[in-house]
């Protein structure tokens, strides 16, 4: 599975690597014992969350003039940055970033603060979303709604020798994915280790045992049942594959120019097109 770090960078850099004209990005550390590519959340500040981008790989160096013109930097930008020692430049792949609909919240990545560089963060699936042509049956899932509308039209497209697909609706959804929560297992997982006690014969030495726990001592046990649990979902990759949709947007198919669109777009073209015919007559 590949691993993610969560990476703060500047709007303005963020903006040269969206165009492709930045590939390299400099930093003074990189990941250790990772496996490539990695994935890479964009956090800008002051904004949140924006994309993602994957690095296929890191140069760890002192020639700065090799780095420069891909990091969009000089070369003595960078040597002032390194302090004259090695710097990382962690090699963007080609085509991978990606921006996101909406900024998120830092927290969405499990971090209550954003790094001042990066940090390792849990498998990051806030942004994804899916498409369904009848509301009910979601399936495959997208960074963005750009990449989901793609998809879907390339879909429809195939469909057209047979049915109608000019004004066909989609909906695209935010995907809410299930996480386990183990906040409610503390007085199970107490009660099944006073019932073990008795079952293992320790009789009346074991009445009160563990019959004093406290409200705040219950809690302290729920959130660390509960953080063991999902560092061990994390470490294994088991994460649930499933995921429910509570809010989505419609888009209809614009058969003419070969894409979806909001209604708003859609019946503007219409429209136009009727108010064209009607001037030629």
């Amino acid at each position: 599975m590949m691993k993610t770090v969560l990476i703060s960078i500047r709007a303005k850099w963020w903006k040269l690597i969206l165009s492709g004209k930045k590939t390299v990005e400099i930093r003074k550390t990189a990941p250790a014992e990772i496996d490539f590519p990695f994935r890479a959340i964009v956090y800008v500040p002051k904004v949140g969350i924006v994309g993602l981008f994957d690095c296929e790989g890191i140069t760890r160096t002192n020639l700065y003039d090799s780095l420069a013109e891909r990091s969009c930097l000089t070369a003595e930008q960078i040597s002032k940055y390194a302090g004259g020692g090695k710097i990382c430049g962690w090699l963007i792949e080609k085509g991978s970033p990606v921006e996101f609909d909406n900024p998120l919240p830092v927290e969405t990545s499990g971090q209550t603060r954003p790094p001042q560089s990066w940090c390792y963060i849990p498998n990051y699936r806030a942004n994804l979303v899916s498409y369904s042509f009848d509301n009910e049956t979601y399936g495959c899932t997208y960074a963005n709604t750009a990449e989901a509308l793609k998809d879907a039209a390339a879909d429809l497209k195939s469909w057209a020798p047979y049915y109608q697909t000019d004004g066909k609706k989609i909906y695209v959804g935010t995907c809410e994915f299930f996480k386990p929560c183990l906040s409610a297992c503390a007085f199970d997982a107490v009660e099944s280790v006073i019932c073990q006690a008795d079952d293992e014969g320790f009789g009346e030495w074991a009445d009160d045992y563990l019959s004093d726990v406290t409200k705040e001592q219950y809690q302290e046990l729920e959130e660390q049942l509960d953080a063991v649990f999902n560092a061990w979902i994390e470490k294994n990759g088991l994460h649930a594959g499933f995921y429910k949709i509570n809010s989505y947007s419609e888009y209809l198919f614009d058969k003419a120019e070969g894409e979806f669109v909001t209604p708003e777009i859609y019946y503007s073209r219409r429209a136009k097109k009727e108010f064209s015919g009607k001037g030629k007559e």
